[in-house]
């Protein structure tokens, strides 16, 4: 959620007439400013940075929301099972 939000906030996503577009133009630079700022948060281990940043990020955005509400009754044409070779214990 956090990445998706922030790639909205640099253009890279975007919603127009009620869908979501990727704007690939914006995509890279996007994805390095949100790796490197994660790296730095590791790097330096700096918690009130880490703090502000899932404070800022980490909620669902009312209109990605509303998208998936209106989504909900999508028929499923495939629904996949995979059974796995051995038990999970």
């Amino acid at each position: 959620m956090m990445e998706f939000n922030f790639r909205s906030e640099q253009g890279a996503i975007r919603r127009v007439n009620g869908r979501y577009e990727i704007d690939y133009t914006k995509l890279p630079s996007a994805i390095e400013k949100v790796s490197k700022e994660l790296l730095e948060i590791e790097a330096t281990g700096d918690r009130a940075r880490a703090e502000a940043w899932f404070k800022k990020y980490d909620s669902v955005p009312s209109e990605l929301q509303s998208a998936l509400r209106s989504v909900t009754d999508v028929p499923v044409d495939i629904d996949p099972v995979q059974p796995f070779p051995e038990p999970v214990q």
